[in-house]
């Protein structure tokens, strides 16, 4: 082992990575550091999407939308009040406007938010609003992947 690799992995955070589906409201695949729990939610002036964060440029998201954290070596995933819902592989974790129980969440596991909303434009046309539909894959601070049992 190389001198000064064991304070280094010390230091390293838990690591969430989402990657797009192709039925998915495009977006830039994450990697969000997952040190403190992050906010999953829709974009708004101070919030913007960016490669490290859970803010996505989706209609479709509540603003605080659900949370992502690790906590004594497992991964969670709560829906925090959402109104379109917050899913793990198909299952929604809660009815819309209620706060779900966490949810421990492992690598490959595919995470859907929101649902997918169609409305009328101002000309009559149908426009269809789509939803974040993403692949997770976990990493422990360790660099282990965070597979289920």
């Amino acid at each position: 082992m190389v001198e000064g690799e064991d304070k280094i992995r010390s230091t390293m955070s838990a690591l969430a990575i989402l990657s797009c589906r192709p039925n998915s409201h495009p977006f830039q695949e994450r990697h969000i550091s997952l040190h403190e729990a992050v906010k999953i939610g829709r974009s708004v002036a101070r919030a913007r999407p960016s490669i490290s964060n859970g803010i996505f440029d989706c209609k479709v998201l509540s603003r605080h939308h659900a949370m992502l954290w690790y906590e004594a070596g497992k991964f969670y995933l709560q829906d925090t009040k959402s109104s379109n819902g917050t899913f793990v592989n198909n299952q929604r974790l809660c009815k819309g406007g209620e706060e779900s129980p966490a949810r421990e969440i492992f690598s490959g596991d595919l995470i859907q938010f929101g649902v997918e909303v169609m409305e009328n434009n101002r000309r009559g046309e149908k426009i269809t609003h789509g939803c974040i539909i993403a692949n997770i894959t976990l990493y422990h601070q360790d660099g282990r992947e965070a597979k289920p049992a």
